[in-house]
C-alpha cells in the first residue's frame, strides 16, 4: 500500500474511483451517511459520517491514525458528488494535500446560479433564469423569463426535483417542490433550450484543459430529463470542439481552477451555439470515466486520483474507438425478484464493462433521478455501427423480473 485515499462518498459513481485506488495500491476510506452504501463493501475501512462534515470526518480519521505507512492519508476526493466538494477542500487544506479545489470552483460545482453568473461574466451565449428562495418575488420575477422554464434545486445533482413548467402560475408549486431536494432550501428557474445535448469529460492542469473528451448524450422525456445513453465520437464538428475548449479553459481559468477533473453538461442550440448548463469539478457518472478510457485510452479516474494525491496524470489520447455507456433501469416501482440474461450479455464481443447495483430482494424506483439506476454498462468497437448494435443487443439480453407496484 502507498498510502490512503479518503474517498467522500459511497453512490455507483464512486464505484470506479474504489476500484481504480485499489488497482493502483492505495487503501481506500469510504465515508457516507448511509450504511448500505453502494461502494462500501469496496473500501478498506468505513467512516459513518455526512460528507457535508468535514470536523466530524476529521475526528473520526484523527482517533483512527497509526503510524503505518499504508494508513498516511495522501489524498481526498468526492468523485460522485458536488455536495462532498465542500469538505474535500476543507480536509485537503486541514491535512495540507495538493491541489484543494478553490472556492469559486466548488461554489460554481454546488451553486447553479454561481455557475452561470461565471458564463455570464465570460460573455457567453446565456439564457434567462433568476434564483433564490421558493417565495412570491421568485415567482414574480420568474414572468420576466421566456416560457416554458425548468425549475431546480439550486445545489441538487441526479436530475432530482427538476420540474417543467408551461405557464408562471405553475412556478409556485414547482419551486417548494424543488426546495425539498436543495441543502439549503434555494431553486432556480431556467428558460428551457432546445439542441442536442452532451458531456464534456475534462482534465484540468496547470490551469489549462489538458484532456477534453465530448461525448452526446441522451435524456429521458420531460419532466423528469435524466440521462440514459453517452456516445462517443459525439458527431462534433472540429469547430465546435475547439469553440468548446477555449470556453472551458476561459472558466477555468475564471474560477482559478489549477488541477482537477472537470464534467460539463452542454447544449448545441438550432442556430449551432454553446450552452454550458451545469459543471462539477470531479469525473462525470453514468460510466463516463470507463467510457472515456475505452474511447481515447485516457483514464480519467486515475488521473482524479492523481491530482488529489500530487502525483503525474497521463491525459493524452492514445486511440479513438467508437464507445457507448448506457443506464440499466425499471420504468416502474417494485421489488427486485431477479436478473436474466448476464451469461448472454457477457458473450457480446464489444461489452467492456456491465456493472449492476442493485441486487434480489431490493426495492426499485422508477428512472425518475439518475439515483434509481439499476446498472450500466459500456460497450466499444472500431465504428460507430457496431458500438451501437452491440449497446441495442445488450439492452435487450439483459431483463430485470420485478413484483410489486405497477
Amino acid at each position: 500500500m502507498i498510502g490512503t485515499l479518503v474517498i467522500l462518498g459511497g453512490a455507483d459513481g464512486a464505484v470506479s474511483t474504489y476500484r481504480r485506488a485499489r488497482e493502483l495500491g492505495y487503501r481506500t476510506i469510504c465515508v457516507d451517511r448511509r450504511q448500505d452504501a453502494v461502494a462500501r463493501p469496496l473500501a478498506d475501512a468505513f467512516v459513518h459520517a455526512s460528507i457535508r462534515d468535514p470536523e466530524r470526518i476529521a475526528a473520526e480519521l484523527a482517533a483512527r491514525q497509526d503510524s503505518s505507512p499504508e494508513t498516511r492519508i495522501v489524498g481526498v476526493l468526492s468523485p460522485a458528488s458536488d455536495t462532498g466538494l465542500s469538505a474535500q477542500r476543507a480536509l485537503a487544506m486541514r491535512w495540507r494535500l495538493p491541489d484543494p479545489p478553490p472556492l469559486p470552483v466548488v461554489t460554481a460545482s454546488q451553486d447553479k446560479s454561481a455557475f452561470r453568473a461565471a458564463c455570464d461574466r465570460l460573455g457567453f451565449t446565456g439564457y434567462g433564469y433568476v434564483a433564490g428562495r421558493p417565495d412570491p418575488e421568485l415567482s414574480t420575477r420568474a414572468t420576466a423569463l421566456r416560457f416554458p422554464v425548468l425549475v431546480k434545486p439550486l445545489d441538487a445533482q441526479s436530475s432530482r426535483g427538476i420540474r417543467i413548467c408551461v405557464t408562471a402560475a405553475e412556478v409556485a408549486l414547482a419551486a417548494r417542490g424543488a426546495a425539498h431536494y436543495a441543502n439549503d432550501g434555494g431553486v432556480i428557474v431556467e428558460e428551457l433550450l432546445s439542441g442536442r445535448h452532451y458531456s464534456a469529460e475534462a482534465f484540468v492542469d496547470r490551469g489549462r484543459i489538458a484532456f477534453v473528451g465530448v461525448s452526446a448524450r441522451t435524456l429521458t422525456a420531460a419532466p423528469y430529463f435524466v440521462t440514459t445513453t453517452h456516445r462517443v465520437p459525439a458527431d462534433l464538428d472540429q469547430g465546435p470542439h475547439r469553440e468548446l475548449r477555449a470556453m472551458l479553459d476561459a472558466v477555468v481559468a475564471e474560477l482559478g481552477y489549477a488541477r482537477g477533473p472537470l464534467t460539463i453538461d452542454l447544449l448545441i442550440d438550432p442556430d449551432g451555439r454553446i450552452h454550458l448548463i451545469e459543471m462539477g469539478a470531479r469525473v462525470g457518472g453514468n460510466g463516463l470515466g470507463e467510457l472515456v478510457e475505452h474511447a481515447y485510452g485516457v483514464d480519467t479516474v486515475a488521473a482524479a486520483i492523481a491530482a488529489a494525491t500530487g502525483e503525474p496524470a497521463a491525459v493524452t489520447p492514445t486511440r479513438s474507438r467508437a464507445a457507448i455507456s448506457e443506464v440499466l433501469y425499471a420504468e416502474r416501482a417494485g421489488v427486485l425478484t431477479g436478473v436474466h440474461g448476464l451469461d448472454a450479455a457477457a458473450e457480446v464481443p464489444e461489452l467492456v464493462q456491465l456493472t449492476l447495483f442493485t441486487g434480489a430482494g431490493q426495492p426499485v424506483r422508477p428512472y425518475h433521478t439518475a439515483a434509481n439506476k439499476l446498472g450500466h454498462f459500456v460497450v466499444v468497437a472500431d465504428r460507430p455501427d457496431q458500438a451501437a448494435a452491440a449497446a441495442e443487443t445488450v439492452r435487450a439480453t439483459v431483463r430485470f423480473d420485478l413484483t410489486g407496484a405497477a
